[in-house]
């Protein structure tokens, strides 16, 4: 696999995660939002995923890939400051 090829998702990513925390969050909560809550909003939206996924719908795929990678990419953001915090 090409990391190169992959600089768009990740930048697509990023941006879905700002939209998120906008449209959706309160910055002082996101940034300690425990582990569980990121990866039961990411598990909500791979729910979302599978029934586009079922429906062959390619738009809603994307859509939803993206609403599953951002919180993924919080929940990772979360594991780190958990394990910093518990150095």
């Amino acid at each position: 696999m090409d990391i190169g090829g992959n600089d768009n998702f990740l930048r697509k990513t990023l941006l879905q995660a700002e939209i998120n925390r906008l449209k959706h969050g309160v910055v002082q909560k996101d940034d300690v939002r425990p582990v569980l809550d990121w990866a039961l909003i990411a598990g909500e939206h791979m729910g979302h995923l599978l029934g586009a996924v079922r429906e062959n719908d390619l738009a809603a795929m994307e859509k939803e890939l993206l609403h599953v990678a951002a919180p993924l990419l919080e929940l990772h953001n979360a594991l780190q400051r958990d394990r910093v915090e518990n150095i």
